[in-house]
């Protein structure tokens, strides 16, 4: 992420038109030409910086944080990333598609089976 606020501090890009998907983006993208150059590995089940789950229950039910986290993590890499930009990023269908680059349907294809995926694997959880 560092990179990527550099190469905007120094005012070589031009301001897009949708900040929060080109951020996204040019993140993500980043991240995977470290990730090809094997740059640099951690681990994906703990925030790096801190050493915390990535996901806390609101009531405190760490087992459920835990299930979530397993059920992402097995999901398909695609599916996986229109879940987290959609839900975490707050981004419409159509700002995560633009984001990755693929048809808006793709998109909501992928959320949807995504969705399904997560609440099949969680259904003993319950509602919670």
């Amino acid at each position: 992420m560092h990179h990527v606020f550099l190469q905007l501090l120094k005012g070589n890009t031009a301001v897009p038109d949708a900040p929060l998907a080109y951020l996204y983006r040019a993140v993500r993208n980043t991240a995977l030409n470290c990730r090809r150059n094997g740059q640099r590995e951690i681990a994906d089940d703990l925030v790096p910086e801190l050493g915390l789950p990535l996901f806390e229950h609101r009531d405190g039910k760490q087992e459920e944080a835990l299930a979530l986290h397993a059920a992402l993590s097995d999901l398909p890499e695609e599916q996986r990333e229109i879940v987290t930009l959609r839900i975490w990023g707050g981004m419409t269908l159509e700002e995560a598609a633009t984001m990755v680059g693929i048809p808006r349907n793709t998109a909501a294809s992928r959320y949807r089976y995504a969705l399904e995926k997560l609440r099949e694997r969680l259904k003993p959880f319950g509602e919670s």
